[in-house]
């Protein structure tokens, strides 16, 4: 990226450092470094026996895949519902850093489980 407008901006906690070694970087190092980055998170994947249901909530169903883990979930709408919980619920659960060093659950919503029945 020889043009500095050019060079997009990084997200305002990453070092300093590491944006400017990346942007001096060609595409196919670039490239590589996504790989490796991609690898990285993956080796981060959640023990399955560390993801525990919240108050209320009942794990339907997990699976393992490379780099997160399905989480199929029913749960409390929060008031007070005759048909609590709902769902099933699917999720992609990930291990997150953050960047004091802790590291927390990130759950991303795919949807409501849908049945394979005809």
């Amino acid at each position: 990226m020889t043009n500095p407008a050019d060079v997009p901006t990084p997200p305002a906690d990453f070092p300093d450092d590491l944006a400017a070694l990346l942007q001096q970087l060609s595409e196919h190092d670039l490239r590589e470094t996504i790989i490796y980055a991609q690898e990285l998170l993956q080796a981060n994947n959640v023990p399955t026996e560390q993801i525990e249901p919240a108050p209320g909530e009942e794990i339907v169903e997990m699976t393992e895949h490379p780099g997160y883990t399905e989480v199929v979930k029913r749960q409390p709408c929060g008031q007070d519902c005759p048909d609590c919980p709902h769902g099933p619920y699917v999720y992609h659960v990930t291990r997150e850093r953050h960047p004091d060093g802790t590291e927390r659950f990130h759950w991303v919503f795919i949807g409501q489980q849908v049945s394979e029945t005809p």
